[in-house]
């Protein structure tokens, strides 16, 4: 025999509340049934644990925190079976999620105690998700603190084509404690706010005036009253002796056997702001990360470049934070002027897109994590001027070479009656473009004109192309044996084109400013990034 909440109930009862749990976990839209979560979904234990508890057992069991403290002996039976159930036949879980969730604990706890909140409310992630960061659930929810889209949007997770902030283990644990601190500002008791995080604030309102109750344990000793709709499920109701229980363990594990958890992980982790429209790919190589082990850092990116809409969080292993930095400061922000776009028809391609845009083949698929072949209906990056209708790509038919949009232009082109060495920005035209006719970059360029954001330009302004003299800008093919903005660039014999390293270039951005690959580099030079020196002549075409 168990008692429940109070109720005396018998070991049929017992099982058969425990499968409707099991079917209700299947059904309801709840944050706690969790498709790719490690926490078991069966809520009640099968079978009562007849297992004695050791000394050390039974003192962590009496130990209290603040949310803990008043536990009363109605509710003890569950808090106990949980217990058990997580000290014994479900301890290998328990010890996966304790040490899993050293990741964020630290952090979390401060989140908390910076708000005045109790820090136990760390521990309630552990109940949710088991700590996993990317967990989602069969009915929408994501991410260690299990919000659902709704909610995780009024507390202030982007969720987007470019990302979704409910995977951001660090964001989603202060959007958490926004709606636990609203939600103890509802009931006030912390126990009432724990079970309302789970079975939504309405669902517990209505409980406790239905059932005349102050709080959640009286709710639950009364909640057969309530007609069939209103009553709190098995998975509530177990919902918070869950957390009671786990949070004993977690104050207690060195005593009861587990493996103490760093609580000062994210000390090690490094929290650093990429500016609309970041490489993050070339974030993660400059970082020297692979890039899954970037994205496991990063999993609310959704996409190999970042939003272009507005600033995003990325963190980096703090041994990498140094380089990261470094490259947010020098590249951050090269694809600002890109938008997500539908492809409208099945002949587009990255050929006819390159032609309407004026940025290479090359380009366009290192935006797009190297896809090789677009798709109708689905989204890709590309630059705001490109018009991806499909008059705009039947307009674009033909052959396309992939070098067109790199043929030199000379300085004012688009500006007619402008100075020499002046560009008058045109309809459609974005500072990468323009940096790509001139042969510079588009920091030299933001530099030369005092430009933050490379987002933030419009149709007329003047820009003043960097290295341009009063005769008009050279172009790169009369830059031979001259100086360039870039660097210099000269010509060998059989038409290859080379280029002499300067400060804080690196094989990747030399290879984007000259529309080859990486590998082509290190073939034709025998280089690589570590052996790359300022001073070094590369050749940078094999044309």
């Amino acid at each position: 025999m168990k008692v429940l909440c109070g109720k005396r109930v018998s070991g049929h009862i017992l099982l058969l509340c425990a499968l409707l749990a099991t079917l209700l976990l299947s059904a309801c839209s709840s944050r706690q049934g969790s498709g790719q979560s490690d926490m078991p979904t069966l809520l009640i234990p099968e079978n009562e644990d007849s297992e004695p508890l050791t000394p050390a057992e039974t003192a962590a069991l009496k130990s209290t925190g603040q949310i803990d403290r008043n536990v009363p002996a109605s509710a003890m039976p569950a808090v106990t079976a949980q217990y058990k159930h997580f000290l014994h036949k479900g301890r290998r879980t328990m010890e996966i999620f304790s040490q899993r969730s050293g990741n964020y604990l630290g952090y979390a706890r401060r989140v908390f105690r910076s708000r005045g909140m109790p820090e136990e409310l760390a521990y309630l992630a552990i109940v949710e998700s088991g700590y996993r960061a990317d967990a989602k659930s069969r009915a929408g929810a994501a991410g260690a603190w299990q919000f659902m889209p709704y909610t995780g949007m009024k507390y202030g997770l982007t969720q987007d084509w470019w990302m979704d902030e409910r995977l951001d283990p660090y964001k989603a644990t202060e959007a958490a404690a926004d709606y636990l601190q609203k939600l103890y500002g509802d009931f006030r008791d912390w126990p009432t706010a724990i079970a309302a995080y789970n079975a939504g604030e309405g669902k517990m309102r209505r409980a406790k005036e239905g059932t005349g109750s102050r709080n959640f344990y009286e709710v639950c000793e009364r909640n057969a009253r309530l007609d069939e709709k209103a009553q709190l499920r098995p998975e509530t109701i177990q919902y918070v002796p869950r957390f009671v229980a786990i949070s004993k363990i977690m104050r207690n594990l060195g005593p009861l056997g587990f493996t103490p958890v760093n609580h000062d992980a994210m000390s090690q982790v490094e929290r650093l702001t990429a500016r609309p429209g970041t490489d993050l790919m070339a974030l993660s190589k400059a970082s020297g990360m692979s890039w899954s082990d970037f994205q496991s850092y990063n999993m609310h990116h959704l996409q190999p470049i970042s939003s272009t809409e507005r600033s995003t969080f990325v963190y980096v292993p703090r041994l990498q934070s140094a380089k990261a930095q470094a490259f947010l400061q020098r590249s951050g922000g090269t694809y600002a002027n890109w938008r997500p776009a539908k492809v409208a028809t099945s002949a587009d391609s990255w050929d006819r897109i390159a032609r309407r845009s004026g940025v290479s083949v090359a380009q366009l698929r290192a935006a797009n994590g190297g896809k090789t072949k677009i798709y109708r209906g689905e989204t890709v990056l590309v630059p705001r001027s490109a018009d991806m209708s499909e008059r705009a790509v039947a307009a674009a038919g033909g052959r396309t070479t992939a070098r067109a949009a790199e043929k030199p232009v000379r300085a004012n082109r688009s500006g007619q009656g402008a100075p020499a060495g002046v560009h008058v920005l045109a309809s459609g035209e974005t500072l990468y473009g323009v940096a790509r006719k001139y042969g510079v970059s588009v920091g030299e360029l933001q530099a030369a004109n005092d430009i933050d954001n490379p987002g933030k330009v419009h149709v007329g302004q003047k820009l003043r192309i960097p290295g341009a003299g009063q005769a008009g800008a050279r172009t790169v093919a009369q830059a031979s044996g001259g100086k360039n903005p870039a660097g210099s660039i000269g010509k060998r014999k059989g038409g290859t084109s080379t280029y002499v390293v300067k400060a804080n270039d690196s094989l990747w951005n030399i290879a984007r400013r000259y529309n080859v690959s990486v590998d082509d580099l290190k073939r034709w030079n025998d280089v690589d990034e570590r052996s790359l020196r300022v001073g070094d002549t590369l050749v940078v075409s094999s044309r």
